[in-house]
């Protein structure tokens, strides 16, 4: 996993407070950088980002513009740190 350091503290805070402020560029950083695989792009907003050997699924909401809800910051976060990508 390629998570900086300043990723990993994002994510840490990103649990530990409300997880506002998001957008879903930045979110979407940490689950490449995480090795999870790529949403292909659809005709809908909703994207299904993949843990090839985990099996692990994080689904997100790509609306284009402005903030993403704290719930699918929170499941990001905590899918990165289930696999070991930060440590508490």
């Amino acid at each position: 996993m390629d998570l900086s350091k300043g990723d990993c503290r994002e994510i840490l805070n990103a649990l530990s407070s409300k997880a506002t402020g998001f957008r879903y560029n930045q979110v979407a950083k940490w689950l490449a950088r995480a090795d999870f695989e790529p949403p292909a792009k659809g005709s809908g907003s909703h994207r299904v980002w993949y843990h090839s050997p985990s099996g692990r699924r994080v689904p997100m909401v790509d609306k284009g513009r402005g903030e993403i809800l704290p719930v699918y910051v929170k499941r990001a976060a905590r899918a990165i740190i289930d696999l070991g990508g930060c440590t508490e």
